[in-house]
């Protein structure tokens, strides 16, 4: 179903911004000269004609023009009285006095008036032009002027709105802010009744919250699909989400009148829609807090999970902030890591109960495992920096069973200082890093690929069938002289050192390899913190051109695989830190070093 649809082009108001808008022109002259060049120079304007002076006030109530020309020389200078009256019908009018040099006197009266100036006959097509663009300018300044106003005074309303819905928050409960919630949107959108749905104990399972007189008959609760395709859409109403970058809160459904503000700007001035995006994420943040606040008050002080091994995520919190107060005072370091079961086609996901177990499995006595959401669970790490989290996403990843359950966990991690310096930027941060394990080249890989030529083959064809990915960990392909290859080791390398720690596997053999260029740049930059093992695959079949480079580093992580021909290197690369892992898993084994204990 459409969700905030944009209102037909039919519908919008026209802008004018940048554009030359047409003119309304009345003309009282009588001149055949006169008449022909004006009819000619303004044929793109709306322009109205005529010799007789009522004919000219009539049409002058009826057209409202924007300008006006006159011929004060007609009706025997009676022209001077109709700038007086003219004034009077439209105020706004743009008055332009026709005078010849026996009628200067009247012109000047003219002018003071009201009128706006005086051109001379014989007129001229210039004369004409300048006096309609001068008019043009005014008319495009005046509705900016409008549209800033009118912005201006919406911004102001939606600041009102914004505190109100955040007030919410306060509310007794999660239907006490829903009603909160109804009414307040049904103000701001002008809709003709409101419900809210908020998220229920279940994935995607909506309860009703509260509704308008006028959608009484919503069901109380059901699916998501169920209240959009079978109760929302049959009934025509915008479902708008209640959510932010990590909650999901609900549904807000409207039901929209003949002329309502959701749809009626369509992008236009002011962005009305743009206002109710951002209420409605304040409100799930608001919904959120709530239901966290009532979760707490439903199971009580208690610092564990109620349904799980896990601790509660109010008790996470507290542990998480005392660390962050140790790690500023003492320079010491910490990390974060996110595990979230996410249910993919064909994949049963872990229960909460088996997710929390496997990665209690990996986690060391001071580690702390904390329930944050139904199928999500975070993982504090004392006294561990970058490199620790990618061994504890590793030992996560090979923990429980293979087949069923790993392509269903997203893993990510943060450290302390170098992803965040607050608990709320490390939590954002290692989710998104679990989000973006998902799109993964690692998981497009055929498990019997167990040799290095047949990763690079399988990495090749990524980047020729793959359609573009904006993600940063996309495989790219790569096509190097010696000399680049060169910088690019060395530039990549000094990245990873300077952020402290880094573990770097690179082939390397007696003649111009990847790995001279990593002993290098290790030799000029490391000061002992970086481990490099440099694996010679001249032996191994298939393998003896093959160039690559492994960095894992506390800030993220490198691969660079590829086959070495005339003086080129050939492949692909990727900041990716699972095909890392696993190109350097394969690097060692075929060399025969174990490069993960």
């Amino acid at each position: 179903m459409s969700i905030l649809p944009p209102v037909p082009a039919s519908r919008r108001r026209p802008d004018t911004r940048g554009s030359s808008p047409s003119v309304t022109v009345l003309a009282i002259v009588a001149d055949p000269a006169v008449k022909e060049l004006l009819t000619r120079v303004l044929r793109f304007e709306q322009l109205h004609m005529t010799e007789d002076f009522a004919e000219g006030l009539a049409l002058a109530s009826v057209e409202v023009p924007d300008v006006a020309f006159i011929d004060l020389g007609i009706g025997d200078g009676a022209g001077l009285t109709l700038v007086h009256h003219l004034k009077a019908v439209v105020p706004d009018v743009n008055i332009y006095a026709l005078a010849g040099r026996k009628h200067l006197d009247a012109a000047a009266s003219a002018v003071s008036l009201g009128g706006t100036g005086l051109l001379m006959l014989p007129l001229s097509g210039d004369d004409v032009l300048s006096a309609i663009w001068g008019i043009k300018q005014r008319i495009v300044e005046r509705s900016e002027r409008e549209r800033l106003e009118r912005v201006s005074a919406m911004s102001a309303r939606a600041t009102g709105w914004t505190a109100r819905v955040a007030e919410i928050a306060d509310a007794e409960d999660r239907q006490g802010a829903a009603q909160q919630l109804v009414e307040l949107l049904v103000e701001v959108t002008g809709a003709l009744g409101a419900a809210v749905y908020l998220a229920g104990d279940g994935p995607r399972e909506l309860v009703l919250g509260a509704a308008s007189p006028s959608l009484e008959g919503a069901p109380q609760k059901g699916s998501e699909k169920q209240i959009l395709e079978s109760f929302a859409a049959p009934r025509r109403l915008l479902a708008l989400p209640l959510a932010s970058r990590n909650v999901s809160a609900g549904y807000a459904l409207l039901l929209e009148g003949e002329v309502a503000p959701i749809s009626a700007t369509g992008g236009a001035d002011p962005p009305i829609d743009g206002i109710i995006r951002l209420l409605a994420t304040v409100a799930a943040t608001a919904l959120a807090m709530l239901a966290e606040r009532e979760r707490a008050e439903r199971f009580g002080a208690t610092i564990k999970d109620p349904t799980s091994s896990a601790y509660s995520f109010a008790y996470y919190v507290d542990v998480a902030g005392r660390e962050i107060s140790r790690a500023r005072r003492y320079g010491r370091r910490f990390a974060i890591v996110t595990a979230v079961a996410e249910a993919l086609e064909g994949v049963e996901p872990c229960s909460p109960t088996e997710l929390a177990d496997r990665l209690l499995e990996t986690a060391h006595d001071t580690d702390v495992l904390a329930r944050v959401d139904e199928n999500e669970f975070h993982l504090l790490l004392p006294e561990t920096s970058g490199l620790g989290v990618h061994a504890c996403r590793r030992r996560i990843m090979r923990s429980g069973d293979r087949e069923s359950s790993q392509d269903a966990l997203l893993v990510g991690g943060a450290a302390f200082p170098h992803d965040g310096q607050d608990l709320g930027k490390l939590l954002r941060v290692a989710r998104l890093r679990a989000e973006a394990s998902k799109t993964s080249v690692v998981h497009r890989l055929d498990p019997e690929q167990t040799t290095v030529p047949d990763l690079l083959e399988a990495l090749v064809w990524e980047t020729a069938s793959a359609a573009p990915a904006r993600q940063t960990s996309a495989v790219r392909p790569l096509e190097l002289g010696v000399e680049e290859a060169d910088a690019l080791v060395h530039a990549v390398v000094g990245d990873a050192l300077r952020g402290g720690g880094a573990t770097i596997v690179v082939t390397h053999h007696p003649e111009l390899s990847l790995g001279a260029a990593a002993r290098s740049a290790v030799a000029q930059l490391s000061d002992d913190t970086a481990t490099l093992h440099a694996v010679d695959l001249r032996n191994v079949p298939g393998c003896e051109r093959i160039e690559a480079l492994v960095v894992i580093a506390e800030h993220g992580a490198y691969a660079l695989l590829a086959r070495s021909e005339d003086g080129v290197l050939r492949g692909a690369h990727a900041a990716d830190p699972l095909l890392a892992d696993v190109l350097a898993e394969r690097l060692g084994r075929a060399a025969g070093v174990r490069v993960f204990g």
